[in-house]
């Protein structure tokens, strides 16, 4: 079940999803009263799901440290998910393609969850709902939690996020805003249709990681790191923040 947990001051979309699993929105709109309640949370590893130049219009804070990692979810200029992610209609549309044509960069991600040395690892990308979203919903699938919990999960972005999306509204034209607003609730039954989609289409979590490289001892040591995890011996974990560039962001990313 989800844990309750203080956001760290400027987040939105903060939360513990799994005793060795946090999620959240773009770390930027930490203040400086934020940063520090983050460092006290002693994350071992931060894992950027955003595209580098999405990132770079919108710096990370923890950028030059060694508990940073940028790994982008979505697949650079791949035909197939940009055909998928412009037909989508629902967020389960977008999810499903995720998982359909980003196999690679999902294990990649959960590889490197299980990789980082002790101590809680935090997830997030722009709003922390989608990209965020799937990678909780699986660690949370994996950790054997129940279909409704990790719903739960899922939908409690939609809470989290509506003056987020109300300031989107306020910047955007009613034509722009039209596109977009298909995909600004965050139902719970996107979810549980993203992972029926994991049981009809791969065979369910273990055997999609399988067939994309992730081995089985791996899965069961992912599951057991997200359930128990281990303090770290030493004050390292998050250290003190940096900035980085300018550019414009992912064209397909849609967690806006």
């Amino acid at each position: 079940m989800t844990t309750s947990q203080q956001p760290p001051g400027g987040l939105l979309n903060f939360r513990r999803s799994l005793p060795g699993l946090c999620r959240s929105d773009t770390l930027s709109r930490l203040t400086p009263d934020g940063r520090r309640d983050l460092h006290a949370l002693n994350f071992s590893r931060i894992i950027d799901l955003r595209g580098r130049t999405e990132r770079a219009a919108d710096p990370p804070p923890y950028l030059s440290h060694a508990a940073y990692l940028n790994l982008p979810l979505l697949p650079w200029r791949h035909r197939a998910f940009n055909e998928a992610g412009a037909a989508a209609r629902s967020n389960t549309d977008h999810m499903t393609a995720m998982l359909d044509h980003a196999p690679n960069q999902i294990v990649t991600v959960l590889g490197a969850i299980l990789d980082a040395p002790p101590g809680p690892v935090l997830i997030h990308c722009h709003a922390g709902k989608d990209r965020t979203g799937l990678i909780a919903a699986l660690c949370s699938e994996l950790a054997g939690q129940t279909r409704d919990q990790t719903a739960a999960d899922y939908a409690a972005s939609g809470p989290a996020l509506t003056s987020f999306y109300r300031d989107q509204q306020a910047r955007r034209t009613p034509e722009q805003w039209a596109r977009l607003a298909p995909f600004v609730p965050t139902r719970a039954d996107d979810i549980r249709h993203t992972l029926n989609h994991l049981d009809d289409t791969w065979g369910g979590l273990r055997a999609y990681l399988s067939a994309h490289g992730l081995l089985r001892t791996e899965t069961e040591a992912l599951r057991n790191r997200l359930l128990d995890v281990k303090n770290p011996a030493s004050s390292g974990g998050v250290g003190a923040p940096t900035a980085g560039a300018d550019q414009p962001p992912h064209p397909a990313a849609r967690d806006i």
